[in-house]
């Protein structure tokens, strides 16, 4: 008890305490040396929340371990999203020209004749191999009496071939009649 009490006044010499701290210091060490039992108990909860501590700490920094490896992978996973956002993004056709040299073909020059309307759904002219034959179609519509607009714009336009077909889930309906089925 005798180094106890030597220990802390050592370490109360050490800092600086106020006069009311100072009091009460000695008045818990009075109380300690009445009943030794007390401080045993205060020594040994303090031990079990030192070792809980620790035990928290060392779960914490599993979680850290763990947590920064699911950044690391994270990261990587973002890193190959955003390259193949890149690559999709660029193979997305689009009516923006490109830096450089290019050309285009001009299809005509009308007065009378607004296809602007149509800029956002024109993006996409595909060639279809059928039967050693090439099938040509040009944009998609959602909507039939849109894709009907357009046949007769593409019409006026000297395309006297041009017709609205049904594609669904990318297959083609032959059996598909446009002016039947807004009549429907």
């Amino acid at each position: 008890m005798v180094l106890v009490f030597m220990l802390a006044t050592q370490q109360v010499e050490a800092q600086t305490l106020s006069k009311s701290e100072r009091k009460a210091l000695k008045k818990e060490i009075k109380s300690y040396k009445k009943d030794p039992e007390k401080w045993v108990r205060m020594q040994n909860r303090h031990k079990k929340e030192v070792i809980e501590l620790s035990q928290e700490i060392t779960y914490m920094d599993g979680k850290l371990v763990s947590i920064t490896a699911e950044r690391g992978e994270l990261i990587e996973k973002l890193a190959a999203l955003e390259a193949q956002y890149i690559a999709l993004k660029k193979s997305i056709p689009s009516t923006t020209l490109p830096e450089g040299t290019v050309y285009q073909v001009q299809m005509g020059f009308y007065e009378y004749l607004d296809l602007s309307s149509f800029n956002e759904r024109l993006k996409l002219v595909k060639a279809e191999n059928i039967d050693g034959a090439k099938r040509y179609v040009i944009g998609h519509f959602e909507n039939v009496m849109d894709a009907l607009q357009f046949t007769n714009d593409m019409k006026i336009l000297g395309v006297k071939d041009a017709f609205v077909s049904q594609y669904i889930d990318g297959v083609r309906n032959v059996e598909f009649d446009a002016l039947q089925s807004i009549s429907e």
